[in-house]
């Protein structure tokens, strides 16, 4: 939604926590395992669907979106972007610049849990992220092949997903009105701080942390509802395949359906019209899961490696 819809409040408001949330709640699962085979095992699972859909949202970039849309990349550009890993070079597929800087982001805090220890490892993410957020003030960071740059950025908030789990923090909260309360409470002051333009620097430190916690605690107190169980694992299971094609999936639906409603209303509509409606928003969003979940299922059948998994492996989960 925060990529669909066109509206700044919305926009500040998601961006002002959505990517420290990822990270958060990766941290959270982490388990620590041996470097050889986390580096490995991380590969298979992050890099593979990342060169598999990037190779296959490229050679649809090339044969057909970019005859409507405007890039200055050509597909050697593109292609080697694509391999460097990074944010800027990826006009084709965005949103993949996530996985290869998830991946040396999960793979670096691993190397230091075997190498220093947990504490230290908390210790050296955290002053890694702040002495990133503190930078903005003077001097930005390169940008660096598979987002070394922005592994600094993040890592310390995977640390914290990593701490708030080892610590049990989930536990604290009870199944009391009191916390629904301090969970609106927070991503008020969130909304507030994004009115304020106050998200960057220290500030986006703040309100990643404080809206991750709310949203943690909203999960919490709704991980009793069976509908919210069935909502969210599904939406897990398919998350990594929204990721790699939601940005060409939705961009055609946008279209379509701007085609749509100007032939139904009999007015001129484009696709920024339609994404600044909070209703077509929804539905783009709605029908871009749908095409998304249908992806799942045949990659998921016939070329399960594009999405980490193993013939093995499904079986085992099936079992």
């Amino acid at each position: 939604m925060g990529h669909i819809y066109q509206n700044p409040i919305f926009y500040n408001f998601v961006y002002a926590f959505h990517m420290p949330l990822f990270f958060i709640a990766a941290g959270w699962l982490y388990k620590t395992k041996s470097v050889k085979a986390y580096t490995i095992h991380r590969f298979f699972t992050v890099m593979i669907p990342y060169f598999s859909f990037g190779l296959l949202t490229l050679l649809y970039w090339q044969l057909i979106e970019r005859h409507f849309r405007v890039s200055d990349m050509t597909f050697l550009q593109s292609l080697i972007g694509l391999i460097r890993g990074e944010y800027d070079f990826l006009d084709f597929n965005v949103h993949l610049w996530f996985l290869p800087c998830f991946y040396m982001t999960v793979v670096i805090y691993n190397g230091l849990r075997n190498t220093v220890g947990r504490s230290v490892t908390y210790i050296i993410a955290v002053v890694l992220s702040t002495v990133y957020v503190f930078s903005v003030y003077w001097v930005a960071l390169p940008s660096l092949p598979w987002g070394l740059n922005r592994v600094c950025q993040y890592i310390g908030f995977y640390a914290i997903g990593n701490w708030m789990s080892e610590m049990r923090v989930n536990e604290k909260v009870e199944l009391k009105p009191v916390w629904a309360v301090i969970a609106t409470a927070l991503l008020a002051v969130v909304l507030i701080l994004s009115l304020l333009n106050l998200t960057s620097g220290i500030f986006w430190f703040i309100t990643g942390t404080i809206g991750t916690v709310a949203v943690g605690i909203y999960s919490i107190l709704l991980s009793g509802t069976f509908n919210f169980k069935n909502l969210i694992s599904f939406l897990g299971r398919i998350s990594l395949v929204v990721l790699c094609v939601h940005g060409p999936v939705y961009r055609v639906v946008s279209k379509i359906l701007s085609v749509v409603i100007g032939v139904v209303m009999h007015v001129e509509m484009d696709t920024d019209t339609v994404r600044s409606n909070f209703f077509f928003a929804l539905i783009i969003v709605a029908i871009t899961l749908v095409i998304c979940e249908l992806a799942y299922m045949v990659i998921n059948r016939v070329l399960p490696w594009m999405i980490g998994e193993s013939k093995r492996s499904r079986k085992a989960i099936l079992m």
